[in-house]
């Protein structure tokens, strides 16, 4: 790790320890091995049962960080992904699984823009009481207009090139006359696999464009799009939905599916914040609805690293702090002992209860209360990295 990276992860943490309120508690689980462990003498956490994730030229690290709004925004990945590119001084960085939110009316991520024509329909797991056709996003969109097009074009980054010569799309038909085909750039062939086809380009490109083969009356569901770079040493992907629940999450039927194709080696879970929002919170329903998420993941990604985190302290109505967020914590805790999974504790870290009013007058937070800035985003990004990648997961 270069100079420069070290001394940004320096002052990032002296900043915490100075300004803010602060409690160390990265790991939990005590009455149980622990995958994590905080050391408070070399600040950072040990990997106790010695997993290890191999990164070479013919085996990529790919990470999927599955979450809420905090995710959706786009700015932990970013600076997950500047770090791992110095880390692993890499020249390409793909932008791994992206979403057409310009479609549900919703912001794309920072390092992405998203367009769409031609007539849509979606739906989503908000507010779902029974399983929906929904993907690893927790959302999908549905056409059946044969000149509907779904575009993408990544944002260039000063420290490393972003462009794809990979292009694959997560989708279902009941007819195979109904199939995604690459529009931009022409002349592609298709490569199909069981409802997922995959684009080799010829060149690299910093946007494509998606369209549909049709010959018959029929519909498309499209769950999510991969970005790839062939060069590139790892991926790491923002999978967020705005006023996602681990109760929402769990109700997408093709999340099984979808992980089992992409195949991610760390899949990090991020929920909580609207769970605990809720003025109906229930701690049980929360467990139970967590729990069955996790075992979802497990199911289809038996030997791959799954990390929990914490939602950060936060306010009801930019007023009183919620004094729920800790018993989700605690729930989150419970099922990260239960399952044997790693927990990043970002509450206790940011200062626990009431911590938000320090990270708002800092600069931190923003002024709803809620969602950090893309500064205090920024820093979370930076301990999450230093902590993941000093325990020893990743070599």
């Amino acid at each position: 790790m270069n100079k420069l990276v070290l001394h940004i992860a320096s002052f990032a943490i002296l900043y915490i320890f100075i300004l803010l309120p602060y409690r160390v508690s990265l790991l939990v689980p005590t009455k149980s091995p622990s995958l994590l462990l905080f050391d408070h003498s070399a600040n950072t956490i040990k990997n106790s049962f010695n997993h290890k994730i191999v990164v070479d030229s013919s085996k990529p690290l790919t990470i999927v960080h599955i979450g809420d709004s905090h995710v959706q925004a786009g700015i932990l990945s970013r600076t997950g992904k500047m770090l791992l590119a110095r880390e692993f001084q890499s020249q390409y960085v793909s932008s791994g699984m992206v979403f057409p939110y310009s479609v549900i009316g919703s912001n794309n991520p920072v390092d992405y823009t998203s367009y769409h024509t031609g007539c849509w329909d979606y739906q989503k797991v908000n507010g779902a009481k029974a399983p929906i056709d929904a993907g690893i996003f927790g959302v999908a969109v549905k056409t059946s207009d044969s000149l509907a097009t779904l575009s993408f074009k990544v944002k260039p980054n000063a420290l490393f090139k972003t462009q794809v010569n990979r292009v694959g799309v997560f989708y279902h038909s009941a007819s195979s006359y109904f199939t995604p085909i690459l529009v931009e750039p022409q002349s592609v062939k298709p490569i199909l696999h069981d409802n997922f086809v995959e684009f080799e380009l010829e060149s690299e490109v910093d946007s494509v464009v998606i369209g549909f083969r049709v010959k018959n009356d029929c519909e498309c569901t499209v769950y999510g799009v991969y970005l790839w770079n062939s060069k590139s040493q790892f991926s790491l992907s923002s999978v967020g939905l705005n006023g996602a629940t681990a109760h929402g999450f769990s109700l997408a039927k093709q999340l099984f599916s979808n992980l089992k194709l992409v195949k991610p080696d760390i899949v990090i879970v991020s929920l909580g914040t609207n769970d605990a929002y809720s003025s109906i919170f229930d701690s049980l329903k929360f467990s139970l609805d967590l729990d069955n998420l996790v075992g979802t993941i497990k199911s289809a990604l038996p030997n791959s690293l799954i990390i929990l985190t914490t939602p950060n302290d936060h306010l009801l109505n930019r007023k009183s702090t919620n004094t729920r967020v800790l018993v989700a914590s605690n729930v989150i805790k419970e099922i990260s002992t239960k399952h044997q999974l790693p927990m990043w504790d970002f509450y206790s870290l940011m200062g626990g209860k009431g911590s938000i009013q320090g990270w708002i007058r800092h600069g931190l937070a923003a002024p709803d209360g809620v969602h950090l800035t893309a500064k205090g985003y920024q820093l979370q990004g930076e301990l999450f990295y230093h902590a993941l990648y000093n325990s020893g997961f990743i070599e």
